[in-house]
């Protein structure tokens, strides 16, 4: 049975490796671009993935080290501010929903519409003209959706948790368990059978 400290890490390490497949599928995508529109400079978006993908990689393996030191809490921090920044608002929001979801939505829903043309004048954005570029363009969503929300379920289980602990359901309610002798029972705790049996009735 997973623990409450298991699922943080697992979604820890679910966010981090999403933030990864996002840098991976950028550069791939912004590869692709280059060569299919003549951009090279398209090819630079290699200097920003590699350090990024580092870094995330980096800080997930100073967090699984040190977890519950001062350093690995560190390392989640700048872990969580870089998979927000960059692979989940920039690359997942900005360069996937916007510059591929949304721009290819009106293209084919409204075609020639001027709102089309006003968001995304050429020769800044392509026409969709090419079916690889733009759906390697849209997919760039599906992994920063993931790190997103494997990032956002731990910062929920983490915000209703004590402190150092991360929140477990059913922790306020255990089956069989009683207070200790002269303690009231915990707000939520289910009384034992025994109470029944050598309580009177009242």
């Amino acid at each position: 049975m997973q623990t409450s400290l298991d699922i943080a890490a697992a979604l820890t390490r679910r966010a981090a490796l999403a933030g990864v497949a996002v840098m991976a599928a950028t550069t791939a995508h912004h590869a692709i671009g280059a060569v299919v529109y003549g951009t090279p400079w398209r090819l630079h978006i290699a200097f920003l993935s590699l350090p990024t993908a580092a870094v995330i990689l980096g800080a997930l393996a100073l967090h699984r080290r040190r977890a519950g030191a001062p350093s690995g809490r560190a390392a989640f921090v700048v872990l969580a501010a870089v998979l927000a920044l960059v692979p989940i608002a920039w690359i997942g929001a900005y360069e996937g929903v916007y510059n591929h979801v949304l721009k290819n939505a009106l293209y084919f829903l409204a075609p020639g519409s001027p709102v089309l043309a006003r968001m995304f004048p050429p020769p800044m954005y392509e026409v969709p003209d090419n079916a690889l570029f733009e759906i390697t363009g849209v997919l760039q969503v599906v992994p920063a959706w993931i790190a997103a929300a494997a990032l956002a379920r731990r910062a929920l289980g983490r915000r209703d948790a004590r402190p150092g602990e991360f929140a477990r359901p059913g922790d306020a309610a255990r089956s069989g368990e009683s207070a200790p002798p002269g303690e009231s029972a915990r707000p939520g705790a289910i009384e034992p059978p025994s109470a029944y049996r050598m309580g009177s009735m009242r």
